[in-house]
């Protein structure tokens, strides 16, 4: 069993079965904006999103063998309607599911990625990607999960493929026209960051991924 967060804030659980695409030969869901996953390892379905400065989450329960995996658009809002474009919102209605599956705090670990200043701003701390990425980082520490690898900022998209044993492949877009695609799609998310309230910065994180390579333009497309 999947189960997928929607962005109109809907749970849906559905069969492994339903996956037919694949992405270095493994089934593969993609999570689009404002959505999230959660699956065991048993189900052999991987996680895949494309990321410009919207950040993903991910959690896996070692013990469990349940990973999942969030993209979110903006950190926080003071609209209290349910909303899972916002991280605050994501992640908590996303660790429900984990819990609800059976894993524990205690057996979890956490990798974040994305954040990237696609529309190259001057003033970079008041971009989206900065504010996303802080927020990621402010949860997981208050929250308590440790987090063990980041591969974010920049000036390029990225795609993330989460697989079993919290494998984490990524691929940084090098192409004009992806990282153009992306930023008209961010333009109107920029207005709307400024009425969220400021996330405080800490620092902390390490670059664990590794190199960085060019990635196709279409996320539908196997990239892998």
């Amino acid at each position: 069993m999947i189960v997928i967060g929607h962005k109109d804030g809907s749970i849906e659980k559905t069969s492994a079965v339903r996956f037919t695409q694949k992405t270095k030969g493994l089934l593969t869901h993609t999570v689009i904006g404002g959505e999230f996953a959660v699956g065991s390892d048993i189900e052999n379905i991987a996680f895949k999103t494309l990321l410009g400065s919207c950040v993903a989450i991910m959690f896996f329960d070692k013990v469990k063998k349940i990973k999942a995996m969030n993209h979110f658009l903006l950190p926080t809002t003071n609209n209290t309607n349910d909303d899972m474009k916002y991280g605050l919102y994501s992640v908590e209605a996303m660790l429900n599911e984990m819990y609800k599956l059976g894993c524990s705090k205690n057996n979890m670990v956490a990798k974040i990625s994305g954040g990237a200043d696609i529309m190259q701003l001057n003033m970079s701390s008041l971009s989206i990607g900065h504010r996303n990425v802080e927020f990621a980082k402010d949860f997981c520490k208050s929250e308590g999960f440790k987090l063990i690898s980041e591969h974010t900022r920049g000036e390029h998209g990225r795609l993330i493929l989460l697989a079993d044993e919290f494998q984490t492949f990524i691929k940084v877009t090098q192409k004009t026209e992806t990282d153009s695609k992306i930023a008209s799609e961010e333009q109107s998310l920029q207005k709307e960051i400024t009425k969220a309230p400021v996330i405080k910065e800490y620092v902390g994180g390490v670059d664990l991924f590794g190199s960085e390579k060019e990635a196709e333009p279409e996320m539908e497309i196997d990239l892998f």
